[in-house]
């Protein structure tokens, strides 16, 4: 891969939709489809430490209710270790089984119709941990910690590309005819945003300065979006700083991270708007901020939940849903079901529901 400055006049020609748990019960059972029509999913990692399977929730609006274990009730089995990420797209669902190596492709009942092995599609190196998904042209792109984008395609299933990337690719995105990708190296403070031009399959590998453990990356107006982790203390109480949403600019000819929101450790995009989760480890509070990526203004939000996993906007009414951890005696609970709330556009609480453990991504399924 080449370094060189990245191409900052994209035109963003989309927006790119990004992303519960079921119960670790040995008893199988009995297979019922789960009838999808509007409404929002949330994929649950649940937490292998303690041999909780990962999982799906699916909130139906019309009724207003949520179906918890949903692939098990569909399926008649668990999703596996760690469900990290979930797309609707077309009349499919794609879901991340990061610890199974695995992408489960589901109609909308939530029947599985085939069961995709990344180290079988990529080889067991370059596939292990696939992470998160993206959709573009009857492909769906996914990024794996063995440093790899993959392509597939939606109707065979069948590998259409490969491209090496950086150190533990995350999040990625798609924009004229471009692949962007947040390659974490795991933190360990050498992170990076890989470019692949899809038309000459050349990958670029931007450095940035001010970048450290980038998780997302958005297009927005022309403009590079990231979230950055930054890094952590290595004594207690390992505090967090330099997260933050930062867009990329180019000063004195060189590639430039300027933060919009400091101590953002979650965002949603929908258009020109970021909501984001300010919630940086060892921080003694929360809070949440609307950044307008056309105005470059920033408002505080009045939303609360306990312990932030996860924010998503739907692209049809523009409610906002954060999913949260319980708390136990003061903690986080990550071996107890989470819950999802809703809030309206003018930011009144809605419905709240219990969803499964580790309710770490929230997606819509807008098709009516």
């Amino acid at each position: 891969m080449k370094k060189s400055l990245f191409l900052f006049a994209v035109l963003l020609l989309g927006a790119l939709a990004i992303t519960s748990c079921d119960s670790n019960d040995d008893d199988v059972p009995v297979v019922t489809p789960v009838v999808v029509s509007h409404g929002a999913f949330v994929a649950c990692a649940g937490n292998m430490a303690s041999h909780i399977s990962g999982s799906l929730s699916y909130y139906d609006y019309k009724a207003s209710s949520v179906t918890n274990n949903a692939f098990l009730q569909a399926n008649g089995r668990q999703l596996g270790g760690t469900v990290n990420d979930g797309l609707a797209y077309g009349s499919k669902i794609y879901l991340v089984a990061t610890d199974e190596n695995s992408i489960e492709v589901v109609d909308k009942t939530l029947h599985s119709i085939h069961h995709i092995s990344t180290t079988a599609l990529l080889g067991n190196a370059d596939g292990k941990s696939p992470r998160h998904l993206a959709a573009d042209g009857g492909r769906i792109y996914f990024t794996t910690y063995g440093g790899y984008v993959g392509a597939i395609d939606t109707t065979s299933f069948a590998l259409q590309d490969k491209f090496k990337v950086g150190s533990y690719p995350e999040g990625v995105t798609i924009a004229n005819g471009r692949i962007f990708v947040a390659n974490s190296d795991y933190g360990n403070g050498n992170g990076s945003i890989s470019e692949i031009n899809m038309a000459s399959q050349q990958v670029i590998d931007h450095k940035i300065s001010d970048i450290v453990n980038p998780q997302k990356v958005y297009v927005v107006r022309g403009n590079i979006y990231v979230l950055d982790w930054g890094s952590y203390g290595t004594t207690p109480p390992y505090a967090q700083t330099g997260a933050g949403l930062k867009r990329i600019v180019v000063e004195n000819g060189r590639d430039v991270a300027k933060t919009v929101v400091e101590n953002a450790t979650l965002v949603a995009q929908a258009e020109n708007h970021f909501y984001t989760v300010n919630a940086p480890y060892g921080a003694s509070a929360v809070s949440y901020n609307l950044y307008d990526a056309a105005f470059g203004s920033k408002v505080t939000l009045p939303y609360h939940v306990d312990s932030p996993a996860a924010i998503a906007v739907d692209p049809t009414n523009g409610h906002v849903f954060l999913s949260s951890y319980v708390l136990n005696g003061g903690y986080a609970d990550y071996n107890a079901n989470g819950y999802l709330q809703e809030y309206d556009v003018q930011g009144t609480a809605l419905q709240r529901y219990i969803v499964g453990v580790g309710p770490t991504a929230i997606f819509f399924n807008t098709a009516r």
